[in-house]
């Protein structure tokens, strides 16, 4: 073989293996401490006379100075040179003065004054170390075994677990193991009335879905998530749970990369003319904690992950919603629905739906029109503080339906509005790299994103057409030997 169909498949080769690689061995060392001292170590780096480096953030172009030792001979202002700046997850505080004149007005009101720390250097840290665990697994057997192996372990390092009712049948409780029977008694099971603010970490066994019946659960303030891959998807679930051990050391010592999901805050406005309509929730929840009750109370607030979809349902006229920003009016909404999802929930429905695909660090809402009737109805990127107001148009010939995260559904009748905004608590998700590195492996790996046949270079492009030319030659000197024993054999017979 030529050395260029060597080549060509080596490249062929090295593009399948490019995206099936498995990383679990590498996302260990990522989470260890000792990659991260590393970094530090990389990022504090001492120069050879002994002095330390520190970036001055005041332009793009950063002035990186170095702060010398006591004991250095020459003074720190004859050593500066120009460096970009860091990287970061948010862009650098801009600079408040314009020309020679202009500049921003001082804040009279603190409130105004947003601080922000940058996604990137988000860290867990334990105040006091972690001893009340959540355990909810998918439904179904599953999940069972690594549930009842995660269980032991958590008992057996004096942890107190609590389980879903529905999974207490699960428990690995063997009576003739005596020390099994009495690290299972220590379970408890969990009371969403009592027990959702003394749970400090919460591990998920499953899927997507898994991680969404977690958020819906703690809809004030949400401990740690860890979540392990044990279902279809497992976009948001990034751990393997065969690594399940050493992970659970990294975790429960702190130091490991968090990633502040954004949820938004969904309060739902019946007309004052409506109260005596009774909602119909005919969805049937898929386990039995799994109902968010959206009940005919006024101003109720439920906190969503992923979207809020306000759609026709089963009604065969189009959806007629008036759509309001800052109480504004924006647009009117024809065509099968509309939906607001947070920048988790664009790869979710919103992608399905043409809307684009948003890091979860970017702090937005995605509004994106289900089947709009219309050609220039395109999907848009709001900031995240505004407050959206959804209202069915008195006009509408139908009534409107609403669903939280694909969690039952409520209806909603002429006038009745639902007011969504970015809400203040977070959900806070373990990475398994980091912020940057866990969404763009799984776009690559999971969703498959941009995968394509990589495009030969010019020199393999001539090779393969000498290859071809070649091969036709070759392919028409056998017809012309064909075809002269042909008319050899012919001639003989005559």
């Amino acid at each position: 073989m030529s050395q260029n169909g060597t080549n060509r498949m080596s490249k062929g080769s090295s593009f399948q293996q490019r995206r099936t690689q498995s990383i679990d061995e590498y996302s260990l060392k990522m989470l260890n401490h000792e990659v991260f001292e590393e970094n530090e170590q990389n990022s504090n780096k001492k120069n050879f006379d002994g002095s330390c480096e520190t970036i001055d953030e005041s332009n793009d172009n950063y002035e990186y100075n170095t702060l010398s030792r006591t004991n250095s001979r020459k003074p720190w202002n004859t050593r500066c040179r120009m460096f970009k700046r860091s990287r970061s997850g948010f862009a650098p505080s801009p600079h408040c003065n314009f020309g020679p004149k202009a500049t921003l007005k001082k804040i009279q009101n603190n409130n105004q004054l947003i601080i922000i720390q940058d996604p990137s250097s988000q860290r867990l840290q334990w105040i006091t170390p972690p001893t009340q665990i959540l355990i909810i697994r998918k439904p179904g057997n599953s999940t069972v075994p690594e549930f009842r192996q995660l269980v032991l372990n958590l008992s057996e390092r004096n942890l107190i677990v609590y389980i879903e009712l529905s999974d207490q049948m699960f428990l690995p409780l063997d009576v003739a193991d005596s020390g099994t029977k009495q690290l299972v008694e220590h379970c408890k099971v969990f009371d969403k009335e009592n027990d959702i603010a003394d749970i400090d970490l919460a591990i998920c066994l499953g899927g997507d879905g898994t991680l969404l019946h977690a958020s819906s659960l703690f809809q004030k303030s949400c401990p740690p998530i860890l979540s392990f891959s044990l279902g279809s998807l497992g976009f948001l679930t990034p751990f393997d749970f065969k690594f399940h051990d050493k992970i659970l050391n990294e975790v429960l010592s702190g130091n490991v990369a968090v990633l502040l999901r954004t949820r938004l805050s969904c309060v739902i406005e019946k007309d004052a003319s409506d109260t005596n309509v009774v909602p119909s929730t005919a969805d049937v929840t898929l386990r039995p904690n799994d109902k968010i009750t959206l009940d005919n109370d006024h101003g109720k607030t439920y906190l969503t992950l992923n979207e809020v979809v306000i759609d026709r349902g089963p009604n065969s006229y189009l959806s007629n919603l008036d759509l309001y920003i800052n109480d504004r009016f924006i647009t009117k909404v024809q065509g099968d629905g509309l939906i607001v999802s947070t920048p988790t929930g664009s790869t979710a429905y919103g992608m399905a739906a043409g809307a684009s695909m948003v890091h979860p660090n970017v702090p937005a809402m995605i509004v994106c029109p289900i089947c709009p009737h219309s050609l220039s109805f395109r999907p848009i990127v709001v900031p995240a503080g505004i407050e959206l107001d959804v209202r069915v148009s008195e006009d509408s010939r139908l009534t409107a339906w609403l669903s939280v995260d694909g969690r039952n559904r409520l209806e909603l009748h002429q006038s009745d509005s639902v007011k969504i905004t970015t809400s203040v608590y977070p959900m806070p998700c373990i990475c398994r790299f980091d912020q940057l590195g866990d969404w763009f492996e799984n776009l690559a790996t999971i969703l498959h994103w941009n995968l394509r046949k990589p495009q030969s270079s010019l020199d393999t492009d001539l090779d393969l057409q000498l290859d071809e030319e070649t091969q036709t030659a070759k392919d028409d000197n056998k017809d012309l030997l064909f075809m002269s024993s042909k008319n050899s054999s012919l001639e003989t017979e005559l």
